[in-house]
């Protein structure tokens, strides 16, 4: 009878162990903004990179950059590691569109691949944002919120676009 307990009981352990704490459609739909956000990126030619809608708004090459480092940041927070690249202190205007795009993809590929790492604990566990109403909030939420920072960053963009008479690419979920 003590034997039966332990294999069930390892049973059950490992069944645990095997279940993913997101739902892997969250994978797909992280996918989908992968290629949705490369899109908008590649649809700015590479001189209108350094283009700012208003004086007080970020640069269209900035606002990638910060939608990738944004993203990384927060992800590598959950998971306890260190960022998964380095932004060059300074860009050159002549490659911004490359280094951007190329920023977005690692970071989309980090951010992707961890998702399936992600523990139960890790998306139960409260992390410091320093977000004014919400400073500290779940793994899970955090997962959230930057699957919606990343949309609220790419519709901005998309209007940047739209600015420069350039038409955004169709909408993808």
């Amino acid at each position: 009878m003590f034997k039966l307990a332990v294999l069930a009981g390892l049973g059950l352990s490992s069944i645990h162990a095997a279940t993913p704490a997101l739902d892997p459609q969250i994978a797909k739909d992280w996918m989908t903004s992968k290629e949705f956000t490369l899109a908008v990126a590649d649809a700015m030619p590479a001189d209108k990179y350094g283009y700012r809608v208003a004086p007080e708004e970020m640069p269209f090459g900035a606002l990638m950059i910060h939608i990738a480092v944004s993203q990384a940041y927060r992800f590598a927070q959950i998971a306890g590691k260190p960022m998964p690249f380095e932004v060059p202190k300074t860009i050159d205007k002549a490659r911004a569109r490359e280094i951007c795009k190329q920023l977005l993809a690692q970071s989309f590929d980090f951010c992707i691949g961890l998702l399936a790492e992600f523990t139960p604990e890790q998306m139960d566990k409260l992390y410091e944002v320093g977000w004014f109403e919400r400073p500290k909030i779940t793994g899970r939420e955090l997962v959230l919120g930057m699957f919606t920072h990343t949309a609220h960053h790419r519709g901005q963009a998309e209007v940047y676009l739209r600015a420069n008479g350039i038409k955004p690419p169709a909408y993808r979920f």
